[in-house]
């Protein structure tokens, strides 16, 4: 069972999140996919605006559109790698919210906002504050600091988050 969770995905392969998968992330982002009616799935490979991505960024990221997140180097089950079930939980709030509304591709595009990642823990931030991908690292680090990963304020993180 051991090699198959650490075994890469065939390029080209599709899949929907295993059951431990489900089992790992946070209990109310798997509650708010189930609410929305989302039924994920890893593409192993990288999406087309990945590829133009990479003459800039020098690596091809990931890329959550709409119900799939195209992840070239996706693992069969990545439930025993803590690196990247906290990449999962950050590309699976992208894939809640295109199903909700609250994120477009050309949303995305359109606004710069979208794009930066770093935010700061203030008492007074609302959800609406922040751009997806900052959102995207926020119910990250909400699943690291869940898994005692990381050190944070868990009771900003669940006060912030509407599904926490």
């Amino acid at each position: 069972m051991i090699a198959r969770m650490t075994t890469p995905m065939a390029p080209g392969a599709r899949r929907t999140l295993t059951a431990q998968e489900e089992a790992a992330l946070s209990p109310g982002l798997l509650a708010a996919l189930r609410r929305a009616k989302v039924a994920p799935h890893i593409v192993a490979r990288p999406h087309i605006g990945a590829r133009i991505a990479r003459l800039w960024r020098g690596q091809t990221p990931i890329v959550a559109w709409f119900d799939r997140i195209f992840w070239p180097a996706a693992l069969e089950d990545m439930a025993l790698d803590p690196h990247r079930m906290a990449t999962l939980q950050h590309e699976l709030q992208h894939v809640l919210e295109y199903r909700t509304g609250e994120l477009t591709p050309l949303g995305y595009v359109l606004r710069p906002h979208n794009w930066r990642y770093g935010y700061e823990v203030a008492g007074d931030a609302a959800w609406s504050d922040f751009g997806a991908e900052q959102r995207a690292e926020i119910v990250e680090d909400l699943w690291l600091i869940e898994k005692g990963l990381k050190v944070g304020s868990l009771a900003w993180y669940r006060t912030l988050i509407p599904w926490a």
